[in-house]
């Protein structure tokens, strides 16, 4: 009898476990704002992006990248603006840049070399997944480089 009590009990909560993980879960718990960053060294990034019950997404933030120019590193930041679409599948945020709009904000001439802008590619899906989701905080994965997280705010 003691293992029966032992077994139900795993089951019961092996199904309320998956429940709380259920795609509807992260659908609802990642609309809103986020204050995102992401860090590496020699490029910065923070962004605020908000997810909406629509399926699409806005954000706004800004971006300082370090350039090698001749034997010197040149502190290049710019403004980015963007547009787009997301979804849930299994436990991975998929989402897709329609437009975006970056602004060189203190060297425009480097724009000639090199152009910030052509680094972000539209409507092409990408899949990070959620390692950690709360009702404030997300930790994401992309397919290639590191993790990187997410704070809820109220604007």
């Amino acid at each position: 009898m003691k293992y029966l009590t032992v077994i139900i009990a795993a089951i019961v909560f092996s199904t309320s476990a998956l429940g709380v993980m259920s795609p509807r879960y992260y659908e609802t718990e990642i609309l809103g704002n986020w204050v995102c960053k992401d860090l590496y060294p020699g490029y910065a990034a923070i962004e605020v992006i908000r997810y909406k019950d629509d399926g699409t997404w806005n954000s706004f933030g800004e971006l300082i990248v370090d350039f090698p120019i001749e034997e010197n590193k040149v502190k290049v930041k710019y403004s980015a603006l963007g547009k787009g679409v997301w979804e849930i599948n299994d436990q991975n945020l998929v989402s897709m840049i329609n437009s975006i709009k970056v602004t060189n904000r203190n060297h425009p001439w480097l724009d000639q070399y090199f152009n910030m802008q052509e680094q972000f590619s539209l409507n092409e899906r990408n899949s990070e997944e959620i390692v950690v989701l709360s009702e404030d905080y997300i930790n994401l994965q992309p397919a290639t480089g590191k993790p990187y997280e997410c704070y809820k705010v109220e604007i």
